[in-house]
């Protein structure tokens, strides 16, 4: 008997907050814990029309993947994009890209971007093998009012 573990995504609820914090503690990805990644600021923005969560759950209903999908109404913008490295190299994080881009069209928006870190070389091949075009000399700015943001 052979048996196949099903990933579904799905839009995440309030309920998920947990489970998404733990799953990024698990990651590489840096925590802003009091700042916008914190459970009552993530709460909030679950909330906002133009940014939501997708989750990936494997066949015991845990999350092994999510990512932050946004807008600015012109642009979509693909945000922490991760995958529980135990589950990783099983299509989770292309499924999850996939779901989000569907999202985006399904509202009109049709480019899709990503700001990725210079070390995260897997996050860079995923998007590479997936169509994305690394745009050489863009200079990234960043004005926080708060320094944990």
């Amino acid at each position: 008997m052979i048996l196949l573990e099903i990933i579904m995504i799905r839009k995440a609820t309030k309920e998920d907050i947990p489970a998404l914090i733990s799953l990024w503690e698990k990651t590489d990805l840096r925590m802003k814990s009091k700042g916008r990644d914190n459970p009552g600021n993530l709460e909030k923005q679950m909330l906002q029309p133009h940014m939501w969560i997708f989750v990936a759950e494997d066949n015991s209903k845990d999350i092994v993947g999510a990512v932050i999908v946004t807008n600015d109404s012109r642009k979509g913008w693909i945000n922490r994009l991760a995958v529980n490295p135990q589950q990783r190299r099983k299509g989770i994080a292309k499924k999850l890209l996939a779901a989000s881009e569907k999202s985006l069209i399904e509202i009109g928006i049709t480019v899709f971007s990503a700001l990725i870190e210079i070390n995260n070389t897997a996050s860079a091949k995923l998007f590479e093998d997936t169509g994305y075009n690394h745009i050489e000399g863009v200079t990234y700015f960043a004005k926080k009012i708060l320094p944990d943001d």
